[in-house]
């Protein structure tokens, strides 16, 4: 009966260890996940809220903020406009992977112009960086290029 006993004790042992290494994992996971998600990136811009966000993180005066709003609309509709392109090219090659047992040069061909639309999204996004650039003062264009430079250098 001690042996048994002592078996049972070692296998809580074990599994209370275990239970306790998981829950440090995912305690470091999520502090980890809150430290890199709160650094500033460009990405929050096109984000719900996100030219909003911009405006605090770089201290916008209302001069500024107006001079920034100015071509704002125009950059949301194009956008706009080509994220449905982009969606719609998704759910073509999403129908062509779903229904085709070999990759075909139609799935390669789609896959192309969803790489050119793609594009054509981070140029829009690049040239309305540079909008902005144009109509802010150093320090804060200095700032922007810091924000914009720390999204260029995480993959999506």
């Amino acid at each position: 009966m001690s042996a048994s006993s002592n078996r049972k004790t070692k296998v809580w042992m074990i599994s209370g260890l275990i239970f306790g290494l998981i829950i440090l994992c995912v305690a470091v996971s999520s502090i980890t996940q809150k430290f890199l998600s709160g650094q500033a990136d460009w990405q929050q811009h096109d984000n719900a809220n996100g030219h909003q966000w911009l405006h605090e993180e770089l201290n916008l005066t209302a001069e500024e903020a107006a001079a920034v709003d100015e071509f704002e609309p125009e950059y949301r509709q194009q956008r706009a406009e080509l994220q449905a392109q982009f969606q719609t090219k998704v759910e073509q090659l999403r129908k062509e992977i779903t229904t085709s047992d070999e990759f075909s040069d139609r799935a390669k061909q789609m896959i192309h112009e969803l790489h050119i639309i793609h594009g054509k999204l981070q140029e829009l996004s690049i040239h309305h960086y540079y909008q902005m650039m144009h109509v802010l003062p150093a320090e804060k264009q200095a700032h922007l290029r810091d924000i914009a430079a720390k999204a260029l250098s995480v993959p999506q």
